[in-house]
């Protein structure tokens, strides 16, 4: 076995690191060293997802592909 120590410069991009790690089949064992990980804006975007939260939001779509299209056509 080898380690290879890495030093990130942002705690964002040391948890991405961290996943994509994990995700080598090769690599056995990923060690984070917390110094100063942030989450980032996680936090932020699930209160603005739990604010908006409706469980009859598309209740009034009757008709599913002409809506996405309609969606599809508004970026062109």
């Amino acid at each position: 076995m080898n380690t290879i120590s890495v030093i990130v410069d942002k705690g964002n991009n040391a948890l991405m690191l961290v996943e994509w790690l994990k995700n080598i089949r090769f690599v056995k064992e990923v060690k984070v060293e917390p110094y100063n990980l942030s989450q980032g804006n996680a936090k932020a975007v699930k209160r603005a997802l739990d604010s908006i939260k409706s469980k009859n939001m598309l209740v009034n779509i009757t008709d599913p592909i002409a809506y996405q299209r309609k969606i599809r056509d508004e970026w062109r």
